[in-house]
């Protein structure tokens, strides 16, 4: 016997093992892709075992490999995807409000947004009354720019 027919299957369980070892030890950084390749090696490796022989190994391993890239990966992929949630003032941003004490380019002035009034900074001259939405937020002044449909809550 050859040593690939002995110790092949031995190699993969081997490559397998330090590939989902590797992904663990890294934090996670491939979102999981080589702790499942890893995985389809180790179970290339104990599918090609009882046969001794190389060519049950390669082809399990390439089967599994390519079933996970084809199908599995999308939903992996989902599963560890990080959701991006508006939280706290982020959450205001795009927000329509109203102007409740004019605001000029030197000096900030007061808006309404969703019941609550906030310090309010713009590039441009706005009036008392105007409606403004929310651009950015910066410490707890919102800045805001002309919009159409204030709120004004």
């Amino acid at each position: 016997m050859e040593f690939a027919d002995q110790w092949l299957w031995l190699i993969f369980i081997a490559i397998g093992l330090l590939l989902a070892t590797l992904e663990l030890l890294g934090g996670v950084v491939t979102e999981l892709d080589m702790v499942f390749v890893g995985s389809a090696f180790g179970l290339g490796g104990l599918i090609g075992w009882p046969f001794g022989s190389w060519p049950p190994v390669v082809v399990a391993t390439g089967i599994i490999c390519l079933a996970y890239v084809a199908v599995g990966r999308r939903y992996v992929k989902r599963w560890v995807q990080v959701r991006e949630t508006k939280t706290n003032v982020d959450a205001i941003v795009g927000s329509q409000g109203i102007v409740l004490a004019s605001i000029s380019r030197s000096e900030p002035g007061r808006v309404r947004i969703g019941g609550h009034e906030w310090r309010a900074t713009a590039d441009e001259d706005i009036e008392e009354g105007a409606e403004v939405v929310v651009t950015a937020v910066r410490g707890v002044t919102v800045v805001v720019n002309r919009g159409e449909g204030g709120n004004g809550e």
